[in-house]
C-alpha cells in the first residue's frame, strides 16, 4: 500500500447523526444496542490536525464485539495498533487508508496509533478515538462540518440550446452523453456523471460552434479546450490510451514506476507527460505554469474536497469520473465512449467498446462450466479480502461461466467493493472452490502455492490447492479498464484446463 506528512494538533470530526441500517428499533443508551450494523459519529484527536477520519463510520456489534471502521483523509498509513494488536490498511493502492478495529465502550476515549509512511522514515502517531454510540450527537463546536461531496442542487439551464438526440448507452448508469445545437446550428455535447450525491455536468463543444452560449447555469463547466489535462484516475488512463488521445494528457497523478500502461510511462519518462503529484497534493505551480486546462479525478477527491476546489478556483475544470460505481463490467467499459465524445474519438471508442463486447458474449454462450471460484487476498493478519457478491470483478467470474463463492456474503452500505471476513468465514464458504484466484493487487503477487500456504496455513486444506489449480491475478490488472475480455476469456481457459499464459492471471508454481 502507498502510504502525508502528519503534523501535531486537535481534530475532533463532526458529521450527521448516525443511523442505524437494520430494521431494529433502538433506545439512544449504550446498554440496549442490539447485534446489527449502525453508522456512528466519530471524533479523532491528536497528531497534527491534518490527518481526519470520516465520519459518521460503520460499527459492527455482535455480541460482546464491536468494531469500527475509520477511513482516513491520506493514503500514507500502512497500519493502526489497538492494546498491542496491529491492524494492517484495507484500503487498495493509492486509495485513502481504510482500517477495521476493535474498541470496548461507546462514548469513551481511548487511544490508537497510526503508524504514517508520509515522513522520510515511517513514524507511528498517537491519537485518541471516540466512537459514539448510536444517536449520539457530537457536542457542537468540536470541528467545522467537512462536506464530502458535491452540492445537492441538480437542477441546470442551457439557456438557448436546443436538444437534438442522445448518445446511446447499451450497459453504462451513471453518465450520459446529450447532443445539442445553438442558433447557429453549431453542435454541442453536454454531458452529465451521476453516482455521486449530487449530478456533475459539462459542455463540450463540437464542430462547428461558436460559443454562442446565452442563459448556461454556473453549474455547467464548459470544456472548451482539453488539450493538457490532467489525469489522477488511473482506471482511465488505458481508456484514453485505448481511443489514441494519449497526446491530450500533459499531465499525471501517477509516475512512471507505478503505472502498469506501458505508454503512460513511457510518455512520462520521454518528459510527454509531466508527474504533477497525486490527487490529494497536486502541483498547482507546475499545473498553472504550464496550462492545464482539464483535470480527470476519481471519486477520491471528495475526502479532499479543498484539492478540487482550489483547482476549480485556478480555472481548471474538474471531472470526478465515477465509473467505480458501474456494477456490470461492461458498464464500466462503456465509459470509454465518454473519452472518445471529450477528445473527439467517438468512433475509436465505440469500436473498442463493440469488439469487447463481442467476445465477451461468445464466451458467456458457451455452456456453464458448472464449477466454483474464489477470487481473494490474504493480509499480514491472516484475515481474508473477498470482492462483494455482485460486484463486477464477480461478475466477470459468472461471465465466464463459474460461480463465485463464497456465497451469500454480507452486504453493506459503502461503496467499498471488498469485504474482510475471518479465515473460519472463508474456509467454510471456499474450501471446496475449484479454482482459487489470489488478488495481488492488495498484498502483491505471489509465485508459489507455498508462498500462499505461508501466508495462511489453512488454505492448504482447500481443494483448489490440492488439485494444485491456484492462480494468481496480475499486479497491474486493475489499470487495465479495457480488459473486459481478456479477463473472461483467460479465466474460461481455466475453468476448461486449457490455459496457458495471457496478459491476466498466471499459475502459481508447485
Amino acid at each position: 500500500m502507498k502510504k502525508k506528512f502528519i503534523f501535531a494538533a486537535v481534530l475532533a470530526i463532526n458529521l450527521t447523526a448516525c443511523s442505524f441500517f437494520n430494521s431494529n428499533e433502538i433506545e439512544n443508551t449504550t446498554n440496549e444496542i442490539t447485534d446489527g450494523e449502525y453508522s456512528c459519529n466519530v471524533t479523532l484527536t491528536g497528531g497534527s490536525g491534518k490527518a481526519t477520519v470520516e465520519s459518521p463510520a460503520k460499527v459492527l456489534v455482535e455480541g460482546e464485539e464491536k468494531t469500527v471502521q475509520l477511513v482516513w483523509s491520506s493514503s500514507h498509513y500502512d497500519y493502526m495498533v489497538v492494546d498491542d494488536v496491529k491492524y494492517d490498511n484495507e484500503a487498495a493502492v493509492d486509495d485513502n487508508s481504510v482500517f477495521t478495529i476493535p474498541f470496548s465502550e461507546f462514548d469513551e476515549p481511548f487511544i490508537v496509533i497510526g503508524d504514517t509512511t508520509a515522513m522520510s522514515t515511517p513514524h507511528e502517531i498517537e491519537y485518541e478515538l471516540t466512537v459514539y454510540a448510536p444517536g449520539e450527537e457530537v457536542e457542537s463546536g468540536t470541528q467545522e462540518s467537512t462536506a464530502t461531496k458535491a452540492d445537492s442542487d441538480d437542477s441546470y439551464s442551457l439557456g438557448n440550446l436546443k436538444f437534438k438526440e442522445s448518445l446511446e448507452l447499451d450497459y453504462a448508469k451513471d453518465f450520459t452523453v446529450d447532443y445539442y445545437t445553438d442558433d447557429s446550428n453549431g453542435e454541442y455535447a453536454f454531458i452529465t456523471i451521476t453516482g455521486a450525491s449530487a449530478n456533475q455536468y459539462f459542455l463540450r463543444p463540437l464542430e462547428g460552434s461558436d460559443m454562442n452560449l446565452d442563459g448556461l447555469s454556473d453549474n455547467i463547466q464548459v470544456l472548451s479546450d482539453i488539450d493538457k489535462t490532467y489525469l489522477v484516475s488511473t482506471s482511465v488512463m488505458d481508456l484514453i490510451v485505448n481511443t489514441d488521445s494519449l497526446d491530450s494528457i500533459k499531465f499525471s497523478g501517477t509516475d512512471s514506476k507505478d503505472w502498469y500502461i506501458d505508454e503512460a510511462a513511457s510518455a512520462i519518462k520521454a518528459g510527454d507527460i509531466l508527474y504533477a503529484g497525486k490527487y490529494s497534493a497536486p502541483d498547482y505551480e507546475l499545473l498553472v505554469s504550464d496550462g492545464c486546462n482539464f483535470a480527470i479525478e476519481n471519486t477520491m477527491i471528495y475526502h479532499n474536497p479543498e484539492v478540487k476546489e482550489k483547482l476549480e478556483s485556478l480555472g481548471i475544470p474538474v471531472m470526478v469520473e465515477t465509473s467505480s460505481y458501474e456494477t456490470s463490467p461492461l458498464g464500466r467499459l462503456e465509459w470509454i465512449k465518454l473519452y472518445g465524445v471529450l477528445y473527439g474519438k467517438l468512433d475509436t471508442a465505440t469500436e473498442v467498446f463493440d469488439a469487447q463486447v463481442a467476445r465477451t458474449k461468445a464466451v458467456m454462450d458457451m455452456e456453464e462450466t458448472g464449477l466454483t471460484v474464489a477470487f481473494f487476498s490474504v493480509n499480514s493478519n491472516g484475515q481474508i479480502t473477498v470482492r462483494k457478491n455482485g460486484d463486477y470483478i464477480s461478475s466477470m467470474i459468472d461471465m465466464a461461466g463459474a460461480t463465485y463463492v463464497p456465497e451469500n456474503l454480507a452486504d453493506s452500505e459503502d461503496a467499498l467493493s471488498t469485504i474482510k471476513i475471518s479465515m473460519e468465514d472463508f474456509y467454510i464458504g471456499a474450501v471446496d472452490a475449484d479454482i482459487l484466484i489470489y488478488n495481488s493487487t492488495i498484498e502483491g503477487e505471489l509465485e508459489s502455492v507455498d508462498d500462499l500456504i505461508a501466508s495462511a496455513p489453512s488454505l492448504a486444506d482447500f481443494k483448489a490447492v490440492k488439485n494444485k489449480n491456484v492462480y494468481c491475478l496480475k499486479e497491474g490488472y486493475f489499470q487495465k479498464t479495457t480488459s473486459v475480455a481478456e479477463f473472461i476469456e483467460e479465466l474460461h481457459l481455466i475453468l476448461t484446463d486449457s490455459y496457458k499464459s495471457g496478459e491476466c492471471f498466471y499459475k502459481l508454481k508447485e
